[in-house]
């Protein structure tokens, strides 16, 4: 008998190491092409690319570093934000 794990309510991404599957093929397709550039050109402006890259999209439990930097790009820079003044009547005794 085969046994069948299935992701949570079958809505979660499917995850390989640390990253989502399309992440992890543009990982894979960077380090080719970083690789290359370095065997041409001596280069690890590439590498550090991929790298960076690489450190912002790793996933705990569907958490990631890239995730927490656009919210807080779209909250602080993108969003109107407003804000409503009334005026309070203190009553003093």
């Amino acid at each position: 008998m085969k046994t069948y794990i299935y992701p949570q309510n079958l809505r979660s991404t499917v995850k390989l190491w640390f990253w989502n599957v399309r992440d992890f093929c543009i990982l894979c397709f960077g380090v080719i092409v970083a690789f290359l550039f370095f065997a041409k050109l001596w280069t690890f402006f590439p590498m550090a690319v991929v790298i960076c890259y690489a450190v912002l999209t790793l996933r705990m439990e569907d958490n990631a570093v890239i995730d927490y930097l656009l919210n807080a790009v779209k909250y602080f820079c993108i969003s109107q934000k407003t804000y409503f003044w009334e005026e309070q009547n203190h009553v003093q005794k």
